[in-house]
């Protein structure tokens, strides 16, 4: 199974970066896909729906289940293998960034916070905990639906994605970290 939105067309900006929607693909993985990087300001979010497989990204082997995500950004290498008896499924968003001139007074608050967020992670890898599965496949409802508003919608959805994709950062980060000398002598 394979969808593709290639002519959706959709930017969006946050801060000064205006954010251009390549493709939004969603596929049933009977085959490999070898190891390949993207230029700068190109970024994909995957989304494993369902099935299993292999990711390799910047030369290191990762499990792929149900609820895995998974952004790459530029010049990081990722490949993905599939278990062909029981392929993922998986959604992926292709995006390009590209940088605007703008006052800095000009952003609505946390913007620009956002935004460096995401930029300074180039890779990220864990389990979904911020329900950016459940925006994926809103997003593709959205434009295979194509009701009056979609493009507005699908740009409304595309923001959230990203602020629940920083969450997800965030919520790792904060989980992986030592808790203080002092609350552990308590």
């Amino acid at each position: 199974m394979w969808t593709d939105y290639k002519d959706a067309d959709i930017y969006f900006t946050i801060a000064d970066s205006r954010f251009h929607t390549l493709n939004f693909v969603y596929e049933r993985f009977q085959r490999s896909i070898p190891s390949h990087s993207h230029g700068n300001g190109s970024y994909e979010i995957h989304y494993i729906a369902q099935g299993r497989g292999r990711a390799l990204i910047n030369g290191v082997s990762y499990e792929v289940t149900p609820g895995t995500l998974y952004v790459t950004g530029p010049h990081v290498e990722h490949a993905q293998s599939p278990i062909l008896e029981d392929p993922m499924c998986e959604y992926c968003i292709y995006l390009k960034t590209e940088k605007r001139r703008k006052s800095v007074s000009s952003f609505p608050a946390g913007e620009k916070e956002l935004l460096s967020a995401f930029e300074n992670t180039p890779f990220w890898f864990g389990q979904d905990t911020q329900r950016v599965g459940a925006l994926m496949v809103e997003i593709f409802e959205e434009l295979q639906s194509r009701r009056t508003g979609c493009i507005f919608q699908v740009e409304a959805l595309l923001r959230q994605l990203l602020v629940n994709l920083v969450r997800n950062y965030e919520k790792s980060v904060r989980q992986k970290a030592p808790k203080p000398a002092a609350a552990r002598d308590k």
